[in-house]
């Protein structure tokens, strides 16, 4: 027990490290950015009107060009040569020690007018940024530290968080090694047939496609800033999405056990209380039953809509239930859209009972929860939940990455749980009674 308070104390450790690490180093990304967006308006805009040029003139861009090329040879002279050429791909070992040198080189390049991007940079003032706070932390803790802080700056320019992870997720698997070449070797074709497959939903030439599906929450209204108060309400919600969706699958899994050996009866039995549960709640609400069967994907608007607190609580709880016993009971298909259901229903419900939060960040932090605690795949919850609640506005992506992180927690906590019961031996009080 207490080298599990410990293993959760340094997960809680790592995770507030990460936090503060991408709050700092998202301020050292806008920094850099800042000095940099002055310098090209002063060097490109501000001289040229000064001499009155429509455009600047040749020896001013030869002039500027070879003082960027002189700004690079100094950096090279300052410990850590400048930083590392783009042609060596991304690097995340620039400490503190090596980042002046390296923003003066990436500075004089960009603001030369040299064709590069401004990754490297951000990169290695995220890097400093997080081996600066993990100085005196293990090798390990530093070097993610690091990452981390690399990762929240090169986030600046990407405008969402995703598509840097994705790449950081991509660039660590496909790296050079004989192992990323035969990851790519297998990712290719898959690409290819998605895209390829993707035609009978679009059309070619003059042949038509049957329609693209729509993955998205319609109804959500429009989000487009994140506030403290939702970012702070977005935990609990959160929590709660999470712990009902592992509670709803640890409820399937120990029907399943009980059914095993009567998988007919048991099929029969959970046919009968699906059915029974969206009886009740036809009978009892104004909604149909299609508010606890099938998956809820086509009922998530009309969840949306519903105003009583009630109605929210008893379609939650008859739609886990029915979830579990769908699961446990021998019927077959997908574990992720119900999840998502039962993330919504917690998001609709938090806004009903706090009308301070606001729906939509608090639908898309349940949505990542409830997806994070079925499939374990913190990336693809959090992807999940951006896409369907887009239409709001990116505002949600933060209380969607820390719905996701917070149901994995919580689905990694049940089943250590669940570990820790089936290894523990029953005591002697606990032990069956022998003959």
């Amino acid at each position: 027990m207490a080298e599990q308070r410990r293993s959760q104390g340094g997960i809680g450790g790592l995770l507030g490290m990460a936090a503060l690490v991408g709050l700092l180093s998202g301020l050292a990304a806008v920094a850099y950015l800042t000095v940099e967006h002055s310098l090209d308006h002063l060097v490109w805009t501000s001289v040229p009107d000064l001499f009155g040029w429509s455009e600047p003139a040749a020896w001013w861009v030869l002039l500027v060009l070879v003082a960027g090329a002189l700004g690079v040879i100094l950096a090279s002279r300052l410990p850590g040569h400048g930083g590392h050429s783009p042609l060596d791909g991304f690097s995340f070992d620039i400490g503190p020690a090596h980042v002046a040198g390296a923003l003066l080189a990436a500075m004089s390049s960009l603001v030369a007018g040299a064709v590069l991007g401004p990754e490297a940079p951000l990169m290695a003032a995220g890097t400093a940024v997080g081996g600066a706070l993990a100085l005196r932390a293990s090798p390990q803790v530093r070097r993610l530290a690091m990452m981390c802080g690399a990762a929240a700056a090169m986030g600046m320019i990407f405008g969402n968080p995703l598509v840097t992870v994705i790449l950081l997720l991509e660039a660590a698997v496909l790296k050079g090694a004989q192992g990323g070449r035969a990851a790519m070797m297998l990712i290719l074709p898959v690409l290819v047939a998605l895209g390829f497959g993707y035609l009978v939903q679009t059309g070619l030439d003059s042949i038509p496609g049957v329609g693209s599906q729509e993955l998205a929450v319609p109804g959500l209204p429009a989000y487009p800033t994140l506030t403290s108060v939702d970012l702070l309400g977005s935990v609990p919600v959160a929590l709660v999405a999470g712990v009902v969706a592992a509670v709803a699958i640890e409820g399937g899994r120990r029907i399943r056990a009980v059914a095993q050996g009567r998988t007919t009866i048991a099929i029969f039995t959970a046919a009968v209380v699906v059915a029974a549960l969206a009886i009740l709640v036809q009978a009892t609400t104004s909604l149909s039953v299609e508010a606890v069967l099938f998956s809820g994907q086509s009922a998530i608007p009309l969840a949306l809509t519903v105003t009583s607190v009630g109605t929210v609580l008893l379609v939650g709880v008859a739609k886990a239930v029915a979830y579990s016993v769908s699961l446990g009971g021998g019927f077959r298909g997908g574990m992720i859209f119900p999840a998502v259901f039962l993330g919504v229903e917690v998001g609709v419900l938090a806004h009903l009972l706090l009308p301070g939060l606001a729906m939509a960040p608090m639908v898309a932090a349940g949505i990542a929860a409830g997806a994070a605690a079925v499939v374990r795949l913190p990336v693809t919850a959090t992807l999940l939940a951006v896409l369907l609640c887009s239409g709001s506005g990116l505002a949600i992506t933060t209380p969607a990455i820390l719905g996701a992180c917070i149901g994995l927690l919580v689905r990694v906590a049940a089943d250590d749980r669940l570990a820790r019961g089936l290894a523990d031996p029953p005591t002697v009080e606990e032990a069956p009674a022998t003959a």
